[in-house]
């Protein structure tokens, strides 16, 4: 018997509305409505929030259809472990009950591997699988499970690397790490074999979380192209050129399958929107496969004990405008996908179905990173759009690598995926406070940022010194010599003080 999935299924009147995000967003903000009170009344009055909230969500889903089908698309496999792991233990974080909590991830991590073994019973001897089979909330429980009982063990630096590595392995290759079923797995791999001619002679598998009725992206560079057909829908600029190509004369025509598939893109944009405001560019400094990968320059760089460049503030705004330059032209490029004419072409010119993943170097590096050096992508000839992306996207490879190897992150300043984040990190749900009169104006935190901050050091009035530019990797935090002069907050409750030593 598999323990987590009865456990689950038996739950299934609250897994299903504590699934949706919008009830995750309504929660965090009882969360951090609460945290500004010293009242103990209203803090107590956050459960029965989310008690009376699921109930009235999955009463009303019960009685209108298409509210429930909004409700699917919205939901995400990430929002249970939200819910039993990560909010309890950023709320109890510090406090003499969270040793009492880790109990809890010990039983879930336990249940985890129950679950594998029982779908490893059940899988044919000759499925050719190699892997751990595993439905999506299990895996997640089971992750993040491991990663909260390790918390209390290691520093802060080895806890985020830790972090990083296990969203490195899942995203990019969790696809063929962990399907649901070898039948799962079969139909994936069966589809690398078929060429995209419109995406530029691609082969592609199916994402471990593909679904016909609902898209699920995380707001991050995980790519759609990896070899093994990566865990996610892809990259928010995916998600967004789904949306530029989208053809709305057909919303005219009333065009039902049509129409479906725009309410699955809105409903995938919600669910993103609504996870960038609970975590901000967080997402950037602590799940990106892609920085992860430019990082690893950085550490080469680090061990010959070469000098990093620091930006001026003129290159830094250089790299943003050219960022946001090249993210709207792809998506001007996405746009004239529903004119191409008979032979494919636009004005002339031919375009592929995904513009900016064509120039993206997540979509070059990450498939050589799961494959090796066989599954590096072939370049597109000349016949598309005159030539423009064979010209840049290797360009733009190059300028990744030298970034992270020269620069630390700069890269992360010309992402247009990080550019779609930046507004999320001042007013939503993350936070990185200072007090002033602690402060000693040493500058160790503006030596540290990965993204060359000053204002960490230089802000004296205000006590918010979140910036957009900020990859909440806390390096600034660990590294401070004032005691709890800055301090990570969500909804309002510290998760990280500096200490030292």
């Amino acid at each position: 018997m598999d323990p987590l999935n009865a456990i689950l299924q038996s739950g299934a009147f609250w897994f299903r509305p504590l699934e949706s995000l919008l009830v995750a967003l309504a929660t965090s903000l009882a969360l951090k409505a609460s945290s500004r009170s010293s009242s103990p009344l209203l803090r107590w009055m956050v459960p029965v929030w989310v008690f009376l909230l699921s109930v009235m969500v999955h009463g009303f889903a019960q009685t209108h259809p298409g509210w429930s089908r909004w409700l699917y698309r919205l939901q995400h496999p990430l929002v249970p472990a939200f819910f039993l792991l990560i909010l309890p233990a950023l709320l109890l974080h510090g406090r003499p009950a969270y040793r009492i909590f880790l109990v809890w991830p010990c039983f879930l991590l336990l249940g985890f591997i129950l679950h594998v073994g029982t779908q490893q019973q059940s899988r044919p001897p000759d499925g050719g699988f190699v892997g751990a089979p595993s439905a999506p909330i299990p895996l997640f429980l089971g992750l993040v499970s491991i990663l909260i009982l390790l918390h209390p063990f290691v520093p802060l630096r080895a806890f985020r690397t830790s972090v990083r590595l296990t969203a490195l392995i899942l995203l990019l290759g969790g696809g063929f790490l962990f399907r649901r079923s070898p039948s799962d797995w079969q139909h994936a791999m069966a589809r690398r074999a078929q060429l995209r001619n419109d995406v530029v002679a691609f082969s592609e598998t199916i994402p471990a979380l593909h679904d016909p009725d609902r898209l699920t992206y995380i707001p991050s560079a995980p790519c759609r192209f990896s070899a093994d057909g990566g865990y996610v829908q892809g990259c928010p600029m995916e998600l967004l050129q789904r949306l530029f190509q989208f053809d709305f004369r057909t919303i005219v025509r009333n065009a039902r399958n049509e129409t479906g598939l725009l309410a699955i893109i809105l409903g995938a944009i919600a669910s993103v929107t609504i996870a960038l405001f609970l975590a901000g560019r967080w997402w950037c400094g602590w799940i990106c496969p892609l920085a992860t990968l430019g990082d690893g320059f950085d550490l080469v760089r680090r061990l010959l004990r070469l000098p990093h460049w620091k930006p001026s503030p003129r290159s830094q705004r250089i790299a943003w405008g050219a960022g946001l330059s090249f993210g709207s032209f792809s998506l001007l490029l996405a746009a004239a996908i529903p004119r191409l004419d008979a032979d494919g072409r636009f004005l002339g010119c031919k375009i592929p179905l995904y513009p900016f993943c064509k120039i993206c170097p997540a979509q070059q590096l990450c498939p050589v990173a799961t494959r090796g050096l066989t599954a590096y992508p072939p370049l597109p000839g000349r016949e598309w759009l005159g030539g423009f992306f064979l010209i840049v996207a290797p360009l733009l490879t190059l300028f990744f690598l030298v970034s992270f190897a020269a620069s630390r992150r700069f890269f992360c300043r010309f992402c247009p995926m990080g550019l779609l984040a930046t507004p999320f990190n001042r007013g939503g749900l993350f936070s990185l406070r200072k007090q002033p009169r602690r402060c000693n104006r040493c500058g160790i935190c503006r030596e540290v940022c990965p993204m060359d901050i000053s204002t960490v050091a230089s802000e004296m009035k205000t006590e918010d010194v979140a910036q957009p530019a900020c990859l909440y990797c806390l390096k600034c935090v660990e590294w401070c010599p004032q005691n709890d002069c800055l301090r990570a907050e969500f909804a309002g409750r510290p998760i990280a003080r500096s200490q030292w030593p």
